[in-house]
């Protein structure tokens, strides 16, 4: 048993070695190699401000009629009848416990 383990032992650190990367290059030598980055501008895909063409009032303020209000403003409409039977809501945090 413990020549497996350390069997396993020596094989996993001899792969550990094994993976490491070889020597970088020194910095200070003007001839080492150094890698190419293709220069890419932050400012490729900027697109200067436009004015966006305003709508006419009086087809805005006719829509808004029909809607029913300005969007934040339109009055809820209830979806389902209140049950006469259902329980009040618990306030929340605690469980409803004082």
């Amino acid at each position: 048993m413990r020549k497996r383990m350390l069997f396993c032992s020596l094989t996993l650190v001899g792969g550990i070695a094994a993976a490491q990367p070889t020597a970088r290059p020194d910095p200070a030598d003007p001839k080492a190699p150094v890698p190419v980055r293709p220069y890419a501008s932050a400012l490729k895909e900027y697109r200067p401000y436009a004015d966006q063409e305003a709508g006419r009032w009086r087809e805005s303020n006719d829509e808004m009629g029909r809607v029913g209000g300005h969007a934040g403003h339109v009055p809820q409409r209830a979806t389902a009848p209140a049950r006469p039977d259902a329980r009040p809501p618990t306030p929340a945090g605690h469980g409803g416990h004082k």
